[in-house]
């Protein structure tokens, strides 16, 4: 089992950021999207991990969050149904498989050939669906529920050398404060990762 993606269980929920930095570095640097149309660099994540030291209230907590090396396709249900949803996103999961939930949240790629950068978590999940040939197909992949490493997937992680770019943080997206989150801690929190400063211009 690969273990690049596997967060240790820490004491207090300040530890965490190790293991995020280091997965985070993987993930941008070393690291590509593959589908059997296009290949895509990784260019801006963010990190949803709920366990009982880190209580991330803005995860998910999805039963597919709680898998390990897999895709959770946000609020997925009904093939025809979510061709229609407007409301989509990808998470790499990162959870224990029993009662830790995580997702790396996908928010931005770009495509290798053609150095297109598609931004926003609806318009990647469309591309990508797109690249499987539809939502029907998000059936088939969680069916065979294959590592993302697994080369043989539909879609899967390709790991290789850095690419050297330099990776900044800053808070998550999007977000609306939830009322457990009395101190604001994860809320103010910079678990979102991407490679390139101008991205700030493209949101």
């Amino acid at each position: 089992m690969n273990d690049i993606l596997t967060i240790k269980e820490h004491d207090k929920r300040e530890e965490y950021h190790s293991d995020f930095d280091r997965i985070a570095k993987v993930l941008l640097n070393q690291t590509e999207l593959i589908t059997k149309e296009n290949s895509y660099r990784i260019r801006e994540i963010e990190f949803y991990y709920y366990s009982v030291i880190h209580t991330d209230f803005y995860c998910h907590k999805n039963e597919r969050q709680l898998t390990n090396q897999k895709l959770y396709f946000h609020r997925f249900k009904d093939s025809e149904k979510y061709e229609r949803l407007k409301q989509k996103g990808i998470d790499i999961t990162v959870g224990n498989g029993k009662s830790i939930f995580g997702g790396i949240l996908i928010r931005a790629i770009e495509n290798v050939k053609t150095n297109e950068i598609i931004k926003g978590i609806g318009n990647l999940t469309n591309q990508i669906i797109t690249d499987i040939n539809g939502t029907i197909s998000i059936l088939e992949l969680y069916k065979s529920d294959k590592s993302i490493f697994d080369s043989s997937g539909l879609i899967f992680l390709k790991t290789g050398r850095s690419n050297g770019l330099k990776i900044y943080k800053k808070l998550r997206q999007g977000l609306n404060l939830k009322e457990e989150d009395t101190d604001k801690f994860y809320f103010d929190s910079k678990y979102n990762y991407f490679t390139y400063p101008e991205i700030e211009l493209l949101k």
